[in-house]
């Protein structure tokens, strides 16, 4: 078992790519320090009362049940509703960042959207296109 194999194998890297995303975002949130208030694009975070752990936990939850899915997908059996639910969860994540971060914008507390917006509704386009595809394919692999 090679580790590209399991990065690539499958058409699985775009997958992998949103998954490591979000643990790199919960990594960088429990670093020490209080990211959320370095900048006024977490104006709405702070609104909602979240804090760094708040957002942290969950995500590094997330991360790891969908790094999970797609290692057992890769390696020993399909899991496509697992991968499913876990590319759900991701494009709402991405989706929520996206709107969370243009409120500072849409509200008039910033002159302009951060390149979080555009960053996070692509993430969140393409967990929308690999749940559909997950979805697919535990469709097919019920038929057969």
């Amino acid at each position: 078992m090679r580790v590209s194999d399991t990065l690539l194998q499958n058409g699985r890297a775009l997958e992998w790519l949103t998954s490591s995303v979000i643990l790199a975002y919960a990594c960088t949130l429990a670093l020490p320090g209080d990211t959320l208030s370095t900048s006024v694009a977490f104006a709405a975070f702070r609104q909602l009362g979240l804090d760094e752990a708040a957002l942290s936990v969950p995500l590094s939850l997330i991360a790891a049940m969908r790094m999970a899915g797609l290692f057992i997908n890769g390696n020993w059996r399909r899991s496509p509703v697992l991968r499913c639910v876990g590319a759900v969860l991701g494009a709402g994540l991405f989706m929520g960042l996206a709107v969370l971060f243009s409120v500072p914008a849409l509200s008039g507390q910033s002159a302009a959207l951060t390149t979080g917006v555009g960053t996070y509704f692509v993430l969140a386009a393409f967990d929308v296109l690999a749940a559909y595809r997950s979805a697919a394919d535990a469709s097919y692999y019920q038929r057969h």
